[in-house]
């Protein structure tokens, strides 16, 4: 059997191919589309939200199959294989349909496996009572992020765009190989407790997800906050362009803001046995707010570059304190379900409601009224977070 470190190495490894992946792709097809295809931000918005539907679909169907065969390697295995095929076709597609296609299924693979690899982390250092690591293993998939993301753009401006499709299809290639080399995700600790209940059926995990107030809050906190924070993020590259820049910004901008994840992620190691997941949320909101107010005040390309370190900082610690309170306030029988039902959430329904609302309000205002309007959504998600202190625990059962 595996020593915990041996396993923390494989899924640091793991971690780093996943984003790495992620970034050569998902990083630049926005400027992608509108350089190189020549979309309109509308016509991007649109493609943008059906992808993300597809996300909708592929999250809640990942997660129910892994809680219900208590096994997720296979999964993730499978997923980043067909994920880096289709990623080596786009080049050669012509038509708009057959890009809207391929992307909708790229939706419904890549989405899923974040969730997966964080829940699979987690069971294996809950195992072990080492969960406070986990920001310290996650933070080797900002590594990998932030690193694609600055050759990406070095390859594509250097050479050829098609290197962003090249990256994703190598680095999704050796994801797919390297998951088996991680034990799969059965809960031993928890078996005596499964066979006591009924078979997790779809329904069953849902009920035990929808009459769950703390997750319901939760899922509230998250699209508000990120139906800014993402909208943002996938329009970065218009928001760069709008106020002067181009792609060489984008990949810095990228770069700067997941590298600055990496010493957030490293901390929360720290701050897990210290602060409560709720606090360390509120603190993440009000750094977001100050990105938002010094991009919408100077509307430079360098400032949106500064303070993506800002905007680094908040998600890393963001996302281990929203990781460790959704298992602490959900039934152990769904755990993977609700981490990919709150990513489907948050790179989700804030894709599929922000792609079509931020390209319109880029197309009839401006970027920075785009930003404003976003920082709105997320100040909302700030108030239900300082105001959220009953919801966290998990609720009482009759499951117990």
């Amino acid at each position: 059997m595996l020593l915990l470190p041996q396993v923390i190495f494989r899924f640091r490894v793991a971690y780093y191919l996943y984003w790495a992946m992620s970034a050569a792709l998902l990083g630049y097809w926005v400027v992608y589309l509108e350089t190189e295809r020549h979309s309109p931000a509308d016509e991007i918005g649109v493609i943008m939200s059906l992808y993300t539907g597809a996300a909708l679909i592929g999250q809640y169907s990942f997660g129910y199959v892994s809680d219900r065969l208590r096994s997720i390697r296979i999964l993730v295995a499978a997923a980043a294989f067909l994920f880096s095929i289709l990623a080596g076709v786009i080049p050669q597609l012509t038509s708009t349909t057959s890009m809207c296609i391929c992307l909708m299924m790229l939706g419904f693979l890549q989405q899923p496996i974040g969730p997966m690899l964080d829940s699979w982390a987690l069971k294996h250092l809950i195992r072990h009572d080492q969960q406070r690591l986990f920001g310290s293993v996650r933070s080797f998939g900002s590594l990998g992020w932030a690193t694609s993301a600055l050759l990406t753009s070095w390859l594509i401006i250097g050479l050829s765009w098609n290197f962003m499709f090249v990256i994703a299809t190598i680095t999704g290639l050796l994801l797919s190989i390297v998951v088996f080399w991680i034990p799969d995700a059965t809960d031993v600790l928890n078996e005596h407790r499964s066979e006591a209940r009924p078979k997790l059926s779809f329904g069953r995990a849902m009920t035990l997800l929808s009459f769950n107030s703390s997750f319901r809050y939760i899922l509230a906190v998250v699209f508000l906050m990120y139906l800014g924070v993402q909208t943002t993020f996938n329009f970065q590259g218009l928001i760069i362009k709008g106020t002067g820049g181009g792609v060489q910004e984008l990949g810095w901008t990228y770069f700067l803001g997941v590298l600055s994840e990496v010493p957030a992620m490293v901390l929360s190691v720290w701050l897990a046995p210290r602060a409560a997941s709720r606090k360390v949320m509120i603190f993440s909101g009000i750094l977001y707010m100050l990105r938002y107010g010094l991009i919408i005040y100077f509307q430079s390309p360098a400032v949106i570059m500064a303070t993506a370190c800002i905007e680094g900082i908040a998600f890393g610690l963001l996302l281990t304190s929203l990781r460790s309170y959704v298992f602490s306030v959900v039934d152990e029988d769904v755990q993977t379900l609700a981490m990919t039902v709150v990513d489907a959430t948050f790179l989700g329904l804030t894709v599929l409601v922000g792609g079509v609302v931020g390209g319109w309000i880029i197309e009839t205002t401006s970027v920075i009224s785009l930003v404003a309007t976003c920082a709105v959504s997320s100040g909302l998600a700030l108030v239900l977070l300082l105001l959220g202190k009953r919801f966290d625990r998990r609720p009482q059962t009759s499951d117990g």
